[in-house]
């Protein structure tokens, strides 16, 4: 399960729904930029995240466009080196030529790029986003580089206080590089200066900016602003094609409760439960617990999210609770707000109901909470070539093999999940449906602007 992408730029998102007309912004040309066409290729991953080289991928074809130069499609660039080259990933570029890039795309020029960071460390005392990376505009008709920048971005949401302004002297003071140097944007606090409630607001906020797709958007965007500022502007008109920026409304993406690794319960029995996970981060040595009931009949799925135990009982939040709905036997996923009665519909049938695939293999036999299991190693891998392993436990007694215990461990985290409290029977059918006097948000905008039902 994935989250929605939306747009915060409300003058553009009104004046597509009353059809009003905006001009394309003007921007300076040079004609004599001998690099007419340019393809900005799959970015090399030095981060754990697998999704933010595709944003911040995008966000320099953006930012090229702005520069005036003349960017092949995202879509058909990829094409083009899986089918002819064999490349999907940005590690695998320097396996050929810019020159040879540049005959197969039909560009004259190539932008490289490297992501070093794209991360948001939630402390409490401060949270902090970061993104950066280094880039290469590569002349393919010579071989040489015709630009390149470096630049990282951060962003402070830090709890009110003297422990948030001493959280913030610390991180800044850790955050130096001479070479690819890093920039604070301006930032904000908690409006809190208690650690929990400002960890919870901090956790909350990034759950759902990855909820919508729209995880380090932000930063992403204005480090490709800032780091081409130098570059030279592309030919504009004179390019053999012109393009016109173009706006989308927002994408609809299936949201993701925190993850508790893998849990085998498709098709085993219909029931009703409470998942109990526990997430390490090693690197901070820090812990996140959540407590979530769930539901499962057949391809139904549900789970709901309580935010307001962390935040201290604030429940006004339109973020504070979530309930996430995922109906495999329809291909639709929801997202419901209970706080005001708004509902997000998800029908991308590639992320509701999506199967990961999973080696399983026997190495032992435990009880666990009085139900006797077998235990099993496993090595997960999902559509995107992101894969986990670890261990689970499925029970062996009247559960059918229903996954009651999972543990999933990399260098970064070790996720350890229960499942208890399980009520064998099918739980009712509204359950799973969108309950009545909820009306749909066609955006976070529209999430947000929302005034909270009266209980």
């Amino acid at each position: 399960m994935k989250f929605i992408k939306y747009s915060v730029v409300l003058c553009v998102s009104a004046l597509l729904f009353t059809g009003c007309h905006i001009p394309p912004p003007v921007f300076p040309t040079d004609p004599n930029n001998p690099l007419k066409r340019v393809a900005v290729l799959p970015m090399k991953n030095d981060t754990t995240d697998v999704g933010g080289p595709d944003m911040m991928r995008g966000k320099m074809v953006e930012a090229l466009t702005n520069r005036s130069y003349v960017v092949k499609d995202i879509k058909e660039t990829d094409q083009i080196l899986r089918d002819q080259m064999g490349i999907t990933l940005g590690g695998q570029l320097s396996l050929t030529t810019a020159q040879k890039l540049g005959e197969a795309l039909g560009v004259e020029g190539v932008l490289y790029g490297t992501l070093m960071d794209f991360d948001e460390t939630t402390l409490g005392a401060i949270n902090v986003k970061k993104v950066r990376g280094k880039f290469w505009l590569v002349n393919t008709m010579t071989g040489q580089t015709a630009w390149q920048g470096g630049l990282g971005v951060r962003r402070e949401m830090r709890m009110q206080g003297m422990g948030g302004a001493l959280a913030s002297g610390l991180s800044k003071a850790s955050d130096r590089d001479k070479d690819v140097p890093w920039v604070t944007l301006p930032g904000g606090t908690t409006g809190s200066d208690n650690l929990a409630k400002s960890f919870a607001i901090g956790l909350g906020t990034k759950l759902f900016s990855k909820a919508i797709g729209n995880h380090l958007a932000s930063e992403s965007e204005e480090l490709a602003r800032r780091v081409t500022y130098n570059l030279a502007w592309g030919p504009g008109a004179g390019a053999p094609e012109t393009v016109t920026p173009k706006f989308a409304l927002p994408e609809i993406k299936m949201p993701a409760p925190p993850s508790f690794g893998y849990m085998d319960w498709e098709g085993k029995r219909d029931f009703s439960a409470v998942v109990f996970s526990t997430t390490l981060d090693k690197n901070k040595n820090d812990t996140v617990a959540m407590e979530m009931p769930i539901a499962v009949a057949a391809q139904k799925f549900r789970m709901d999210m309580d935010m307001s135990k962390m935040m201290k009982g604030d429940t006004q939040s339109p973020l504070s609770k979530m309930v996430m709905i995922q109906r495999g036997d329809q291909k639709t996923g929801y997202t419901l707000y209970p706080n005001n009665q708004k509902y997000i519909v998800h029908t991308d049938k590639n992320e509701v109901g999506e199967k990961p695939k999973v080696e399983k293999t026997k190495v032992g036999s435990e009880v666990i909470d009085n139900h006797p299991t077998d235990k099993y190693k496993v090595i997960v891998t999902y559509k995107d070539g992101k894969s986990q392993e670890g261990f689970i436990w499925n029970a062996t007694d009247n559960l059918n093999g229903m996954t009651i215990k999972s543990e999933m461990e990399n260098k970064d985290y070790k996720i350890t999940t229960y499942v208890r409290n399980i009520k064998l029977g099918t739980p009712r059918a509204s359950l799973f449906e969108i309950p009545a006097g909820y009306t749909e948000a066609k955006g976070f905008m529209d999430l947000m602007a929302a005034e909270p039902k009266s209980k």
